[in-house]
């Protein structure tokens, strides 16, 4: 029993507060008057949230260290449904600003760079935005289908001269998380 009872004031209280939303954005229309016609005014609106997805992402594999720099990339689609700029923030576990591959706490730093296809190859620092990217998807698909090819790079380099310094045989890897929004 007061189980249904809290139910019933819980409901009541969240009528009462949507009657009360509605009655304010209301309050912005004006009645008409009373005659032979009477006229009123009032606003329509209704909100487009932006819509962004990252996406076609797969595992970079840099190879065998043969006394090189090891490079890779791969190429992603990014989905924007407005036409201005966005941002993309790079970022993993390692200390703040950094990408490192690990083996069992041996580190080897390498770097990242992303290409929005339009202002060329841009280095990346971990956890900072960068921003003012452009050439985002904004067609109605959000994996770049129907413009037939992803539309940005990124691209991971580990120096020769880090590789050797690390001194450790082993499978070195790291996860980074990809996060594209809004340019702010």
């Amino acid at each position: 029993m007061k189980k249904t009872v809290r139910n019933t004031l819980f409901a009541t209280s969240v009528l009462a507060a949507g009657i009360a939303g509605v009655t304010a954005a209301i309050a912005a229309t004006v009645d008409g008057s009373t005659g032979p016609t009477s006229t009123g005014t009032m606003d329509i609106s209704l909100i487009i949230d932006n819509k962004l997805k990252v996406s076609n992402l797969d595992a970079v594999a840099l190879g065998t260290f043969s006394g090189a720099d090891l490079t890779g990339n791969d190429t992603v689609c990014v989905h924007f449904n407005q036409t201005g700029f966005y941002q993309v923030t790079i970022d993993s576990n390692d200390s703040a600003g950094t990408f490192n591959l690990d083996n069992a706490g041996t580190l080897i730093p390498y770097s990242i760079t992303w290409d929005d296809g339009s202002l060329g190859a841009q280095a990346v620092t971990a956890g900072t935005p960068l921003a003012g990217q452009t050439h985002g998807n904004s067609a109605a698909d959000d994996d770049c289908a129907t413009l037939t090819a992803d539309n940005a790079t990124i691209a991971f380099t580990a120096a020769a001269a880090d590789i050797n310094a690390a001194g450790v045989n082993g499978t070195y890897s790291e996860e980074i998380s990809i996060t594209v929004g809004p340019n702010l």
